[in-house]
């Protein structure tokens, strides 16, 4: 089985996070968890500090602010490639997805790169309302056909990955944010092994708590499934690989301390420069600078005034 390292990422859970970690462990103990916490406002980061003093398998990140679901995981898929994790299991801190199916993840990462919880295939079920059941199925239908991926559930976050999967995936390439990430991850991996494959879950109503998923998140998606579409049909896959990612040094960002970024953007400088010693006359040009974006506290800044430090 190698070491695994099981995530999620939590705002306003106390009523469960406490309960979900226990039972994590029942079903696959002497493993490893990793929470990122997004400043929940309930007592959720208090919960999850107190259980860090009492047991060391536990990983807690603290975000200065609700910085959303897709950076979360893509905080955890870095931090579980650095960390040389061989298994990274992300879940819901809902119970919407129940920790007695981590040992069939794992099971079936033993034969596959990537594997993911499924409600629509034969023995899967979940208990939406028939409102939010339709759009989850839309949602899915369009994915499926309209992105070529070759399983009938592509938006749940209850996934497999193996270590040599996650350090070829090319996670500064992925845009999307909040649920659409879901979408955007699984089109990738689907580009990038054939060795997928998806189980059957019975997805349970959240147990406390109100559910985060608003009209904003379903128009997101369908914008980035257009956007990913287009790229399909008309533009080159090649940046969805990453070059030698688990071999990139780490930077800790200027303003928390976080150690793991994403690139956002290049930023277009305006530079003048001397034309020679005798012509004191200037010319421009234009340079670009990398932006990145800090996964922990949100902070925007060129690269270059990021510190390299490998010992995180």
């Amino acid at each position: 089985m190698g070491r695994v390292l099981i995530f999620t990422a939590t705002y306003n859970e106390v009523d469960n996070v406490e309960d979900l970690i226990e039972q994590i462990f029942q079903y696959l103990p002497g493993q490893n968890v990793l929470v990122v916490d997004d400043a929940s406002p309930d007592g959720t980061g208090t919960v999850l500090d107190k259980m860090v003093e009492s047991n060391d398998k536990i990983h807690v990140i603290h975000r200065t602010k609700k910085l959303g679901l897709g950076t979360a995981h893509k905080l955890a898929m870095k931090y579980a490639v650095h960390h040389g994790f061989d298994i990274l299991i992300t879940m819901d801190a809902d119970f919407s997805h129940h920790p007695n199916y981590l040992p069939t993840i794992v099971e079936a990462l033993a034969k596959h790169d990537f594997v993911i919880g499924s409600r629509y295939i034969e023995g899967g079920a979940l208990d939406y309302g028939w409102f939010r059941t339709l759009i989850s199925k839309t949602a899915n239908l369009l994915a499926r056909y309209l992105l070529n991926i070759p399983l009938k559930e592509c938006t749940t976050s209850y996934r497999g990955f193996r270590h040599s999967l996650l350090k070829q995936i090319n996670l500064d390439a992925i845009h999307s944010e909040g649920y659409s990430f879901f979408v955007e991850s699984i089109f990738y991996v689907s580009r990038l092994s054939n060795k997928i494959t998806e189980f059957p879950i019975h997805f349970e109503d959240r147990r406390a708590g109100a559910s985060k998923i608003s009209k904003t998140e379903i128009v997101k998606g369908m914008t980035s499934l257009m956007r990913l579409f287009y790229l399909r049909m008309f533009s080159s896959l090649s940046k969805i690989k990453a070059e030698s990612s688990s071999e990139q040094s780490l930077h800790i960002c200027i303003k928390c301390g976080g150690a793991y970024q994403t690139v956002i953007d290049s930023l277009i400088i305006q530079e003048k420069q001397e034309k020679g010693a005798d012509d004191h006359s200037f010319s421009e040009h234009q340079s670009y600078r990398r932006m990145v974006q800090c996964l922990q506290c949100g902070l925007i800044s060129p690269e270059s005034h990021l510190q390299t430090n490998n010992n995180v």
